[in-house]
């Protein structure tokens, strides 16, 4: 809370703002470009969902979604600035997370150390007191198959050599949930009696790690990557980062996902520029 007022109270970072680009198609996208382009004193410009779109000059700002890609992939070609926005880590529809000159934020060393966990208490997310060690099953989480395509990954086949890597080296019950699951079967049902999760960049791993779950992170730029293991080949000997370590990491991430609010008041802006 004092963070966030002391956040507001100060000027807007000296950094030309980029164009914050909106689908009007789309729902979510106007919402966020406004809010953001807002906080960050720059212009929006409209695109189409149906025809490729043209970068203007300056940085890349957006809700990114597939109508908003080639914008994003001119922006890193170009080494322009570019602003990731995307669902929060926790409340989805109410706030959002945004990374800057990256798709999912990496907390840095100095941005773990000053993190507190006044936001992340404010969001109600039960916290494990220490790891799950008795788990059973390994459960496999994809992202979307449109999203794993976008980096040249067949989501199916993922799936099939995450299971043949697994089964090589384990005899473990494997569970595969398919992104299309949430709405039906909530995740936490099938962290109960989980001994790893298994994720390309999946929020997944999020949720597993507040749960006291080990997590396996094949993408090295997920937020979680550096709190679980990318070979599979080790799913029997996961990493159980100290309690204390994944608490700063979750407690990171809770300070950089704002609500419409919190992006248009500027709070985002200043602190993507504060790490």
């Amino acid at each position: 809370m004092i963070r966030d007022k002391f956040l507001r109270q100060q000027r807007r970072p000296n950094i030309p703002p980029p164009v914050t680009y909106a689908v009007a198609t789309e729902t979510t996208s106007p919402k966020f470009a406004k809010a953001f382009a807002q906080g960050c004193g720059g212009p929006i410009c409209g695109i189409g969902a149906y025809h490729k779109p043209l970068l203007g000059p300056g940085g890349f700002a957006g809700f990114c979604t597939p109508a908003t890609w080639p914008l994003l992939d001119q922006a890193i070609a170009d080494n322009r600035p570019y602003y990731y926005g995307d669902h929060a880590y926790w409340g989805r529809g109410k706030s959002y997370r945004i990374a800057r000159n990256a798709v999912q934020y990496q907390p840095t060393a100095a941005a773990l150390a000053r993190a507190t966990p006044t936001r992340f208490r404010r969001l109600g997310v039960s916290l494990a007191p220490d790891w799950q060690t008795n788990g059973n099953s390994i459960v496999i989480c994809p992202n979307s198959a449109v999203y794993m395509a976008r980096f040249g990954i067949d989501a199916r086949e993922w799936v099939l050599d995450v299971v043949r890597q697994v089964a090589r080296v384990s005899d473990r019950p494997i569970v595969v949930r398919q992104k299309s699951m949430n709405g039906r079967r909530p995740l936490y049902l099938d962290l109960h009696d989980a001994w790893a999760v298994v994720v390309f960049s999946s929020n997944a791993a999020v949720e597993a790690l507040a749960a006291g779950i080990p997590v396996f992170v094949l993408a090295p730029w997920a937020s979680t990557a550096t709190s679980g293991k990318s070979h599979l080949t080790e799913i029997e000997t996961p990493y159980y980062p100290a309690i204390a370590q994944r608490d700063r990491l979750l407690w990171c991430l809770a300070e950089h996902q704002w609500t419409l609010a919190e992006i248009a008041a500027g709070i985002a802006w200043r602190t993507l520029h504060a790490d």
